[in-house]
Parts: structure tokens; C-alpha cells; sequence
């Protein structure tokens, strides 16, 4: 049924009853949130879920996989992916990217400079020890620019990818399904909660930049 407007949906997950059966879930709004219980969650644009399995926290270390493709073949597209660290009061803490390969005490690595985008699978991935974050790091920016100036337009298939790194298991994915002539996107955000578990926000929101260093202050702004 129609929601009012102003009004959300309130998103209730599926729990098991004393019996043992479990109550089917009401698939979320585009502002509700749901968690990783029923395996892997495909979010759209500004859905939410809660890195929570089983009732507890994922504090473990998980990959951030970002990839794409170039819409025209025979092009090559150098986009650079990176995670921008912020603080309660959207302080930026640090950057992680192509320069600056491990931050945080090593709680957040890069794997490297991906110059093509050719080939099947993660271009750049990004590893995130949740449980190693210091304290102050309550919120992380992933985004992807184009160094060279290309535009998104030029750009097919451009998704992110939550991974277990101790499974392999995806546990999230976002595919951006639509794109504008900029040369800078914020692909997702992860946040604490004041009870320690993170969310994931999908947020494929373009940006005129086209270095990690003119991300910060959108980025910030949008936590």
C-alpha cells in the first residue's frame, strides 16, 4: 500500500520465533534499511543496510571491490578509486588512494593503480579492517575520479562490492545504473553507529573532480 508522504515505511527484518519459524521481512523502501540475514543485499540508489548477521556487528575485515568497463571498446578508462576517512564532526582524518596505498595504521589498504579498466572482475578493491578502525573514524566516503578527465558518460557498468575477505562472500553490491558528464562519483558511505555496528548507504552522486583531494569537502557534506 502507498506510503503518506513523510512518512517511512517501517522495515521490519526476519527473525525467527520461539518455535523457529521465521516471519517473512517487508522488502525495503528506498529509506529502509535491511541487514546481510538473508544473504547478499542488492541496494539501489540511497537504500541502506545494516552490516549486521545474525544479530551481531560485522567487525571483521571486508573489501570494498569498485569496477567498470568503457562504454565505447577500444578505449581505455583510468578511473582511481579511494576511501576518505571522517571524523563525529565530519573531520576529514585521512585519504586512501593510488598515493597513499595504507592509512590508519594499516586498518584501511588500497591495492594499487588499475590503468584500463579492461578485464572481468574488481579494477581497484579497497580492504577495511572494521574492527581495527580507531575509534574516531566513524564514517568512510568510497568514490571513483577520472584522472584523466573522461567522463562517467564514457563509463558501462560501474558497481561496488562488499566482500567478506575471510569468505570471499559478496555481501553487498550497488551497480550504478545511470550516469552524468562529471569525472567524479561517491559510490558509497559506511557509518557507525553509536552501537558499534556499520551501515552501508548506496550513493552514486556525481561530482565535478577529478582527484580524491577535491572529493573531501562533497564527501563530508553528504555523510
Amino acid at each position: 500500500s502507498a506510503v503518506p508522504p513523510g512518512i517511512e515505511r517501517i522495515v521490519v527484518t526476519a527473525s525467527p520465533d520461539a518455535a523457529g519459524q521465521t516471519f517473512q521481512g517487508i522488502e525495503p523502501t528506498a529509506t529502509g534499511k535491511i541487514n546481510l540475514d538473508k544473504g547478499r543485499v542488492s541496494l539501489q540508489k540511497n537504500q541502506t543496510v545494516s552490516l549486521v548477521k545474525g544479530g551481531r556487528p560485522l567487525l571483521s575485515q571486508v573489501k570494498m571491490g569498485l569496477g567498470w568497463e568503457p562504454a565505447f571498446r577500444g578505449r581505455d578508462i583510468d578511473l582511481d578509486a579511494s576511501v576518505i576517512a571522517y571524523g563525529p564532526q565530519r573531520n576529514h582524518i585521512d585519504s586512501c588512494y593510488f598515493g597513499k596505498l595504507s592509512i590508519l595504521g594499516g586498518a584501511i589498504k588500497h591495492s594499487g593503480d588499475n590503468l584500463t579498466g579492461e578485464g572481468a572482475g574488481d579494477d581497484e578493491v579497497i580492504v577495511v579492517d572494521l574492527g581495527r578502525l580507531p575509534a574516531d573514524a566513524t564514517g568512510l566516503v568510497f568514490t571513483v575520479n577520472s584522472f584523466t578527465g573522461q567522463k562517467f558518460t564514457e563509463v558501462a557498468k560501474a558497481y561496488c562490492r562488499l566482500i567478506d575477505a575471510a569468505s570471499g562472500e559478496e555481501l553487498v553490491r550497488f551497480d550504478l545504473t545511470s550516469a552524468e558528464p562529471q569525472t567524479g562519483v561517491m559510490m558509497a558511505k559506511l557509518i557507525r553507529q553509536f552501537s558499534g555496528e556499520w551501515e552501508m548507504t548506496a550513493m552514486g552522486e556525481f561530482v565535478k573532480s577529478r582527484t580524491v583531494r577535491g572529493m573531501v569537502k562533497p564527501a563530508a557534506q553528504a555523510l
